[in-house]
């Protein structure tokens, strides 16, 4: 018998940031955005994994409605569309060849460019265990660009992509890129595939577009890329068509009612530990703010409407 899997790709919002218990939270002083390097914080941040991997949306969609298949969370904090489809390469302890199930990818940042890092094999993951990979990678494999110019770090790497590299055409076709490669894995291991938006604000008044166009990202895409964004299956995998909201950030900031519908963009503004002591209902106060474990929870049961209503899986 083939196991079942339904498969998480994408950035913190899939590795689970934010998702940790109340007492967690209280042990951090109500801020637990955890980065190693930061005064008065460990230097690892992977004594957080188990909450995230635990209250994540994979595994709270299975835990509480399809419990018949197994959670592969592969998301990384930080990374952008491109890594996140091709974490699929490193999940080395998965037989897919026996396997079904569904993949889907919550949409990170577009803007983010991937490439791998300079020592990518460094067996961090014996020390720490990823379970999805043997180890010989580690699960920090990637190093990404975002298009902005900044004084520390990466700053050669993220210099050159603000100045050298970044349009909005080369921008959208490299995520349609990443799309066409999840597509094309799906298809030869047989998987549906689901996407959904984290926070992109492409288009964020595309609610007042008729839903036979799609979502914002599939207008974005196809405003930018032309006929290649036909090449991707968007009337069976874009959870936002049709939907009332284009990212689950918009989502869970209407039911904070911190900030309207329509204000959902400035969430900046609110969420964050200048404005919030503590995490509230469904989003934490870090800086770009996350969901909690009910914001989560919102996400997987959404997700599990749409798996229903397409037939995907009966609901044990």
């Amino acid at each position: 018998m083939k196991q079942k899997y339904i498969i998480g790709l994408g950035c913190s919002w899939t590795q689970g940031e934010g998702g940790y218990p109340q007492e967690v939270v209280d042990a951090h002083g109500g801020y637990t955005q955890c980065r190693p390097g930061q005064p008065g914080w460990p230097d690892s941040d992977y004594y957080l994994r188990e909450y995230e991997l635990e209250n994540s949306w994979v595994n709270q969609l299975c835990k509480y409605h399809f419990p018949q298949y197994k959670s592969l969370n592969l998301g990384i904090k930080g990374i952008g569309n491109q890594a996140a489809v091709g974490q699929l390469n490193f999940a080395d302890q998965i037989d897919f060849d026996n396997s079904e199930g569904i993949v889907i990818l919550m949409l990170s940042g577009m803007e983010r460019f991937d490439i791998i890092q300079q020592h990518p094999k460094d067996n961090s993951g014996f020390a720490e265990p990823d379970g999805y990979n043997s180890g010989e990678y580690r699960h920090t494999k990637w190093r990404t660009a975002w298009p902005f110019e900044t004084t520390h770090g990466d700053k050669e790497f993220w210099g050159t992509y603000a100045r050298q590299l970044r349009s909005e055409q080369m921008v959208a076709t490299h995520q349609l890129m990443a799309l066409l490669n999840l597509q094309t894995w799906a298809k030869a291991y047989g998987y549906k595939v689901i996407i959904a938006n984290a926070f992109n604000q492409h288009h964020w008044n595309s609610h007042l577009i008729p839903s036979e166009v799609g979502s914002g990202v599939e207008l974005y895409l196809k405003l930018n890329c032309g006929a290649l964004h036909k090449k991707f299956d968007w009337a069976s995998c874009d959870f936002h068509r049709g939907k009332d909201y284009i990212s689950f950030m918009q989502k869970l900031v209407e039911l904070d009612g911190k900030l309207s519908k329509d204000d959902w963009c400035q969430f900046n503004s609110v969420y964050n530990p200048d404005k919030m002591k503590t995490h509230s209902t469904y989003l934490t106060n870090d800086q770009g703010s996350h969901p909690t474990i009910k914001g989560y929870r919102v996400i997987a049961d959404e997700l599990a409407k749409f798996i229903k209503e397409r037939g995907y899986i009966e609901e044990s």
